[in-house]
């Protein structure tokens, strides 16, 4: 399976990696983290629709990212940026979308989540 890179601010991405088992999953805390090889990134939207900026300094610094996974919230004060950050990384590295979930996501994310990535 491909390595997996991720960043949490709430504990909700936190949570998501838990949920799928990833115990070998690196937790990027201020962008200065190195990764090998190719990767999936996961992460938060912050701001109005802004990608992390610690993730901003991960992504330059390691460029084997593959896929991005979103975690966001459709509560009315978030829906119109409701997870922007997997938008724009997927639209500045040129790489797909696994998924866009809601807080912790369903069940039926994890499963759409571990396929994918067990296709990578």
């Amino acid at each position: 399976m491909i390595k997996v890179a991720y960043t949490s601010r709430t504990g909700h991405v936190e949570k998501i990696i838990g949920k799928l088992g990833l115990t070998d999953a690196l937790k990027i805390n201020d962008g200065t983290e190195k990764v090998d090889g190719e990767y999936v990134i996961f992460t938060f939207t912050t701001g109005k629709g802004k990608t992390p900026k610690q993730v901003e300094s991960f992504l330059a610094a390691n460029p084997g990212v593959k896929a991005v996974v979103g975690s966001g919230s459709t509560a009315k004060s978030h829906i119109e940026t409701f997870n922007f950050a997997a938008e724009n990384i997927s639209k500045a590295y040129g790489i797909p979308i696994i998924a866009k979930v809601d807080g912790v996501g369903t069940e039926e994310d994890m499963v759409l989540i571990k396929a994918a990535l067990e296709k990578m």
